[in-house]
């Protein structure tokens, strides 16, 4: 997996990941931010890691579907980037993001 989508992976299932089952979760959470591989979580979970690689498929699935509706990381990546350019009129710039959402 390339860092990019770990690290958006990871921002939604800080985001989302109340959405996802728990087992769903757990899953996730073990194979993005533990890096565990699908045959460590099978052995944890007592599954076969292709049930595994579909429980992380349906779960990423359903982040994006929710960042596609809800767009809650791409906000707070646009704030970020808003205030890393240090902007005089940040007040107004943050204003007009949020009256845009």
């Amino acid at each position: 997996m390339k860092i990019e989508e770990s690290v958006l992976l990871s921002e939604m299932i800080q985001t989302y990941g109340e959405l996802l089952s728990p087992k769903q979760k757990s899953m996730i959470v073990n194979y993005v931010d533990r890096d565990m591989s699908l045959g460590e979580i099978a052995e944890n979970e007592k599954i076969s890691r292709s049930a595994v690689l579909d429980a992380i498929k349906k779960a990423k699935q359903k982040l994006f579907k929710y960042e596609n509706i809800i767009k809650a990381c791409e906000l707070k990546t646009k704030l970020r980037k808003l205030v890393s350019e240090n902007e005089a009129d940040l007040k107004s710039k943050i204003t007009k993001l949020l009256e845009d959402c």
